[in-house]
Parts: C-alpha cells; sequence; structure tokens
C-alpha cells in the first residue's frame, strides 16, 4: 500500500501539483542543522527602505504617435522603474519638462532624479535620448545649468520600444543603485493546452511578449534555464517521460536522458541545471515506486546516483556555488527539505516543523531557500534564512501557492497560485505585501525567472 502511496506522489509532484500527505503545519520553523559550507551573505526579508525619488516626466516625441509610445515605452518603463524596488516614482502635481525654471519644483516634490526622455523616428529606426537630472547637484551649483547624472542613446526598430524601455530602466537600476536591473528578464513557465498536453511558455517579466516555446502535443513539465539560456525539460512526447533540452545556446531540442551512456533507467522527473550548466540533477523513480536524486554530466552523458534508501527523494535544487543539493524527502514520514553536498555526502534535515515541506529552490546568493508548506490548511510559501537558522512565511493562506523561484535579483518569487480562481503565475516581495499577477493565463505552473532567454 505504501509503494502506491508514493507513486502516486511522485506523479503528482512531477504533474505540478502537491502531494496529499497529511496535517496542516504548525509554527514557522525556528532550529535547523546548519548547512556545510562556507560564509552565508546575509540578506534581510523586510523590503527595501529610503527609496530613491524619481520624475520621469512624458517624453518629448518626434515622429511616432504619442499616444503608441505612452502604452508602449513610457508606461512599461514607469512599472519597471516601479517594480525595481529602490525607486519612488512621483505622480502628483509634478512639473511637465525638465528645465531650470523647474528644477526647485521638482526639488519640493521630492526627487532625486529626474528622467528627461526624447524619443524620434528617423525612418524606420528609433532613437531614445535619455538624461538623468540630479537635482541636487542642479540647485547646488550657478543656478543657470542643469547637472546630469547619466546620458544615454537607445536605437533600435520601431517594433522594439518595449524592449528599449526594458533595457533602459536596467541602466537605470545599475548606474544609480549599482544593482543589476531584473526588467529584461524572461520568466518560463508551463500552461495547459487542453487535456493532458501541456506546454511550455515565455513571457517578459511584466508578462507581456508571450512565445509557445515547444508544440509536441503531449505533457511537457518542469522546465529549468541554464545560465547561458538552455533549456531542460520533461516530456512524455515518447510515450514515457524523458529529459529533452538544449545541449548549446540557440540549438535544436532533443534528448538529454535516457542515453546510450546511461543505458535503460527509470522514470526522470524535476530536472535543473547547475549553476555552471555542465550538469543537471533530477529525481529518477524505480519500480518499486522509490525515487533518488541523479547528477547527468550533459556532455559525456554518465550519471550517478546522489541518494538510496527506499524513500521519494524529488525536488532538487542547487547553491548558486554547486557545491551543495537542496531536496524534498519523506525518510522520515511526511515530506521535508534537506541538505546534501554535491556527492551525495552529509546528508542533513533543514525543516524540523510541519508536516508537509517541499519544493526547495535555493535563493541566487546562498543565503535563503523558499519553499512550499502546508499551513493552516493552506500550501504557502516560506522563505528559510540559513544565516539565521529561521523560517519565515511569505503567502496567507487565503489559497495554495505552489513552485516558488527567485528573480535574478533576489527581490522577488514567482510561483503558482489559485488565488485568483484557476492556477495562473503570480509574483510576490519578501514581504507578501506587494503579490502581482503575471498575466491573464490560465491553468499554469512551474515558473522559472531568469535573464539569459
Amino acid at each position: 500500500m505504501r509503494r502506491t502511496l508514493k507513486g502516486i506522489l511522485l506523479l503528482a509532484s512531477a504533474l505540478g501539483f502537491l502531494g496529499p500527505w497529511a496535517r496542516a503545519q504548525s509554527k514557522p520553523v525556528s532550529k535547523v542543522v546548519p548547512p556545510k559550507s562556507g560564509t552565508q551573505t546575509e540578506v534581510t526579508v523586510d523590503a527595501r527602505q529610503g527609496k530613491l525619488g524619481l520624475g520621469l516626466p512624458d517624453p518629448i516625441v518626434a515622429g511616432l504617435d504619442a499616444a503608441s509610445v505612452t502604452s508602449n515605452f513610457t508606461e512599461v518603463l514607469r512599472r519597471d522603474l516601479e517594480d525595481a524596488g529602490p525607486f519612488a516614482l512621483l505622480k502628483d502635481k509634478l512639473p511637465l519638462s525638465v528645465a531650470v525654471a523647474t528644477v526647485k519644483p521638482w526639488l519640493d516634490a521630492g526627487a532625486e532624479w529626474v528622467l528627461a526622455l526624447k524619443v524620434t523616428k528617423n525612418g524606420e529606426a528609433v532613437t531614445v535620448a535619455l538624461q538623468v537630472m540630479d537635482v541636487k547637484a542642479t540647485t547646488q551649483g550657478d543656478g543657470k545649468q542643469l547637472r546630469y547624472a547619466f546620458s544615454k542613446n537607445y536605437t533600435g526598430n520601431a517594433t522594439l520600444l518595449r524592449r528599449i524601455a526594458h533595457t533602459l530602466a536596467d541602466d537605470l537600476v545599475d548606474r544609480l543603485t549599482g544593482d543589476r536591473g531584473i526588467a529584461n528578464t524572461r520568466i518560463v513557465f508551463v500552461r495547459q493546452m487542453a487535456p493532458g498536453i501541456k506546454e511550455l511558455f515565455q513571457v517578459d517579466r511584466d508578462g507581456a511578449n508571450p512565445i509557445e516555446i515547444t508544440r509536441y502535443g503531449s505533457l511537457t513539465l518542469s522546465p529549468t534555464v541554464a545560465p547561458d539560456g538552455r533549456l531542460a525539460y520533461v516530456t512524455y512526447k515518447g510515450g514515457s517521460p524523458e529529459i529533452w533540452g538544449q545541449r548549446k545556446p540557440g540549438g535544436a531540442h532533443e534528448r538529454l536522458y535516457p542515453n546510450a551512456a546511461a543505458g535503460t533507467q527509470g522514470s526522470c522527473y524535476a530536472p535543473v541545471w547547475s549553476p555552471d550548466g555542465k550538469r543537471l540533477a533530477f529525481s529518477q523513480s524505480d519500480r518499486r515506486g522509490n525515487s533518488d536524486i541523479m547528477v547527468l554530466d550533459s556532455q559525456s552523458g554518465r550519471v550517478r546516483k546522489l541518494t538510496d534508501g527506499g524513500f521519494i527523494n524529488t525536488s532538487p535544487s542547487w547553491n548558486p556555488a554547486g557545491t551543495q543539493i537542496a531536496f524534498t524527502s519523506d525518510r522520515e514520514g511526511g515530506p521535508q527539505i534537506y541538505l546534501m553536498e554535491e556527492d551525495g555526502s552529509n546528508v542533513r534535515r533543514l525543516t524540523l516543523e510541519g508536516s508537509y515541506n517541499e519544493s526547495p529552490a535555493w535563493s541566487p546568493n546562498g543565503a535563503m531557500i523558499a519553499y512550499v508548506s502546508r499551513f493552516e490548511g493552506k500550501f504557502d510559501l516560506f522563505i528559510f534564512k540559513l544565516g539565521e537558522g529561521k523560517a519565515y512565511q511569505i503567502t496567507t493562506g487565503v489559497a495554495s501557492s505552489e513552485s516558488p523561484a527567485w528573480s535574478p535579483d533576489e527581490r522577488r518569487l514567482v510561483f503558482s497560485s489559485n488565488r485568483g480562481g484557476s492556477m495562473q503565475i503570480w509574483t510576490t516581495d519578501l514581504s507578501g505585501n506587494s503579490v502581482k499577477r503575471l498575466n491573464e493565463f490560465t491553468l499554469c505552473q512551474s515558473a522559472k525567472w531568469t535573464r539569459s532567454r
């Protein structure tokens, strides 16, 4: 009976649904066996304070329809900057332009920088000229000349205004704060097209510009993206689950596992690229209903098993250095999060409270692990801070939340949730106060946030 239940739970996990392991979780975790590693960088869960006041008057437009520029550029840029984190966009009773006469009103409105933009079309090309006025430096000057912190021109086809806005936003974040922005990133996810048919999709960070990646007419699940943009995923297009993906950036999609070097193996699930893009960790089941964490060398095709012992071991996630793996296991009863070294040694339990904890996702700088936990009858997102040995609840039990993944700048999580009725893709900041739906797509799951596609 236990073997049958294991098989059901393994398939449910692979398909992106939470298994029926028992009771509601109690309090957030307060203890942890510290991981064996070097120094962890400390990151606070609270949202960053002290935002920078930013003025963004409408750009000067020449040769284009002003309404089109507003919808495809200005509003996109506003959303990118508002979501970036460090900026507070000013909105009420603001000057309409950037000039010597408007410096004092901008200062009174709380602006530290003001963006002066001009969008010009010449033939098929569009140029966006950006100048960022330093309000304080200007007011401290002779009062006759504007002082600029940053100037740059962006050129592209008129159809690329949205992309230019994303690039400009990331440049501003980098130049004015020293952090790399995420406006130009992508989110890859699974979408159900019909009963028994799921395909991979990609959208911009703001949910726009959808692209259908696969068209297999079968179950395609569990996408993972390497640092250079190569995809890997599980597909049933050949009947049984196989890992398909790309061996080089932009290359053809081909079967990666099972392969000749590995020989005949069991069903495989939940692949995830290592940080160096050379290995794939995944879960592989056997005929008894157990599963183990495996690691595939993407070039040689050789595979090695990291876990053993007759349990369900699944959902691997690498730390940023590629030296440790977090995973889910039921070796002590219900599913819990465990850590181990890259060779399978030094296995230790991370989550010590709660009856159901799964789907770990290691943060980009290695200081936190996001996961799903059953709490008060619903599945919610938690973050475990390794430096503290404590877990914090991010979402509340208004609906089920599943499959967390980190934004590249570590400020937000992307996840699937039925809080809108059907399963859709959502994002949240680490306080849980800024939860946003990605787009209108329904029946979606298993989102991954990436810079590289």
